[in-house]
């Protein structure tokens, strides 16, 4: 949602459904490394986090992998946080993203299988 809000206002078009495939560009500037880090430190593959962190720091600079690896490791501890304690899907929000929620496939979205990936 805010995404998009941030692409109106910066003239910018970004692919939302890049969010549930890795193979579509998003349009967010160092896109690839952003997803590369993310997802190796939701999964807690810090090898891979070793690996990719060095090369995406010649790409992106230090500051911005640092930031995107802080905002990958809190969001992933309050997404867990809000589903152990079953904490719904505000009203509110549920009806500004239901088109963003349906065009991504989020929906679908299963937390068994979340779990499953990243344990």
């Amino acid at each position: 949602m805010l995404l998009r809000a941030s692409g109106e206002q910066t003239d910018k078009t970004y692919d939302l459904n890049s969010v549930t495939s890795e193979n579509l560009d998003s349009g967010v500037e160092h896109g690839d490394w952003l997803r590369k880090l993310t997802e190796a430190t939701i999964r807690g593959d810090w090898l891979t986090v070793g690996e990719v962190r060095p090369q995406a720091e010649v790409e992106m600079g230090t500051q911005k992998v640092v930031d995107a690896l802080t905002v990958a490791s809190a969001f992933n501890g309050i997404t867990r946080v809000a589903d152990a304690t079953g904490i719904p899907l505000d009203s509110t929000t549920a009806e500004a993203t239901t088109e963003m929620r349906d065009t991504t496939g989020i929906q679908q979205f299963d937390y068994g299988a979340k779990t499953e990936r990243y344990g």
